[in-house]
């Protein structure tokens, strides 16, 4: 049993490891993902979004960054955008429950 849990656990330090990022750098392409994500939805929609979640992709390599959120004053309408952060945080995709 003992073996069991100490395999497990190694499993889980090397798929932790596996992205390759520290939580800061983690935490930088969130933000500037973030970043464009808003201004795109601004210049876009002309709508003011709030980002909620965030969710890392291997789909490419594991350069993109999917973001789920909500309109500003209407959290009925929730958004979602993929954000590329090898192509300097091109924003590739968005989806809106309400166009």
């Amino acid at each position: 049993m003992l073996k069991k849990g100490i395999g497990l656990l190694f499993a889980l330090l090397i798929l932790q490891g596996c992205n390759g990022m520290s939580k800061e750098e983690e935490q930088k392409i969130v933000q500037k993902a973030t970043h464009s994500a808003r201004a795109y939805f601004q210049s876009e929609m002309g709508w003011d979004v709030v980002i909620t979640e965030h969710e890392f992709t291997s789909r490419t390599n594991g350069t993109e960054i999917f973001l789920y959120g909500h309109q500003k004053g209407d959290k009925e309408n929730k958004i979602e955008a993929i954000v590329d952060y090898s192509k300097d945080y091109e924003v590739e995709l968005i989806g809106a429950d309400k166009e």
